[in-house]
């Protein structure tokens, strides 16, 4: 994985700003169970736990699909692909987890006021 720059934003911290948005409009029940104190805590967790599987899947997915002479920009759109799936696979399963009842018509905002 390449260093960041300074336009790139963390993973972990993209990821738990997503959840965060996730579950306050989707999960609103689940999340009042966690105290406001450790809501942060909680989102900075699960954004990690995010990252390391988005890393762990996307290097999986991308030995299953590439050939040792693949050419290189080939190689370069079988891991952006792989990242793609890889990331899809892990929201699905740690943050966008089933809609509570009532919420299903409600949008996630684009950003999220502070507690």
């Amino acid at each position: 994985m390449s260093p960041q720059t300074s336009n790139e934003v963390d993973p972990k911290m993209k990821y738990a700003s997503m959840a965060s948005r996730y579950w306050a409009t989707y999960l609103p029940s689940r999340l009042e169970t966690i105290p406001v104190p450790e809501r942060r805590a909680f989102f900075e967790d699960l954004g990690q736990q995010v990252a390391e599987m988005v890393d762990y899947l996307a290097a999986d997915n991308l030995r299953a699909s590439s050939r040792p002479h693949d050419p290189p920009d080939l190689t370069r759109r079988r891991a952006t692909m792989a990242r793609m799936r890889a990331e899809e696979e892990a929201l699905a399963e740690l943050v966008y987890l089933p809609k509570e009842r009532g919420t299903l018509s409600r949008e996630t905002p684009t950003t999220l006021t502070s507690e």
